[in-house]
């Protein structure tokens, strides 16, 4: 079984790619350091790091260490903080994943009541994409992820929310399109498009829409980045509304004229254990069902 503290020396060295400045971050000597590594790579049977005269850089099993050694410490962070709640007032820290959606607005009200009530529980909140959000639940680093159209496994649970999240097209603001004020299905078939990637791979359900017809040229798992694509006319975006802020940039979205919807669901591992405040959480979810 490997230490904690152990784990946590590795990932400040690898951070840092000094063993000097490391070992000034955590209070111990350079040569004690050096040694707990030394022991680490002895149990793992490894070589971490390759030193030169100025750093430690990772070898080439130490960047695959380093993945599972923070999802080690992040997992042990989150344990302690579900045994150290006390038994009074629910308090605790609720992990949740999420793609971009103007639907994190609604879970966020429902939070925010819940912190009206009981202050020491905290949200956190991971975004990314889908098959992101999926592993980290996998690996237990999440309570909860709020997915748009997934499809469906048996090893989780799903929760529908009730509420719909709708495509349309990011343009540039000085392109012919922007004088539209909707683009048709028909239309988008002519266009150099960006697409997000969980359509691009096929693992959203758009229902009857079918992306593989479009003339992708590019790809985007979250829009921010692929905005500036946008804007520079490498593609037209197909996303979801209500996600840029298009004022004072060269930007404009347009709804599609045929309604292309995607459900959103929280999702949670079965079996999985909660800690109070995320079982908290997903009653008072649950409740707005209802």
């Amino acid at each position: 079984m490997l230490e904690g503290r152990l784990l946590n020396y590795f990932l400040v060295v690898a951070r840092e790619q000094n063993m000097t400045r490391a070992a000034a971050e955590l209070h111990i000597s350079q040569p004690a350091l050096s040694a707990q590594i030394a022991e680490l790579e002895r149990q793992l049977g490894i070589k971490l790091f390759k030193r030169t005269n100025k750093s430690t850089l990772l070898t080439e099993d130490g960047i695959l260490f380093r993945a599972r050694a923070q999802e080690m410490v992040d997992l042990s962070n989150k344990i302690e903080a579900e045994f150290t709640s006390g038994d009074g007032d629910i308090s605790g820290d609720i992990y949740l994943g999420c793609g971009e959606t103007y639907i994190m607005s609604h879970i966020s009200a429902v939070f925010r009541d819940i912190q009206k009530e009981h202050p020491g529980v905290h949200l956190h909140i991971y975004s990314g994409d889908a098959e992101a959000v999926r592993e980290r639940l996998d690996k237990g680093l999440l309570d909860m992820g709020l997915l748009l159209g997934p499809y469906f496994h048996e090893k989780y649970d799903y929760m529908r929310l009730g509420m719909c999240d709708r495509y349309g097209l990011l343009v540039p603001g000085d392109c012919p399109l922007s004088e539209k004020e909707s683009i048709s299905m028909i239309d988008l078939e002519n266009f150099p498009l960006l697409l997000p990637a969980q359509m691009a791979s096929d693992s959203q359900n758009l229902g009857d829409f079918d992306a593989h017809g479009l003339h992708a040229v590019g790809s985007y798992n979250l829009i921010t980045n692929a905005t500036y694509m946008v804007e520079q006319g490498i593609g037209y975006a197909l996303c979801l509304a209500d996600l840029v802020n298009t004022e004072g940039r060269n930007l404009k979205f347009l709804p599609l004229e045929e309604d292309v919807k995607i459900e959103a669901y929280i999702v949670t591992k079965k079996y999985a254990y909660f800690s109070k405040a995320a079982k908290l959480l997903l009653n008072r979810l649950k409740e707005q069902l209802n």
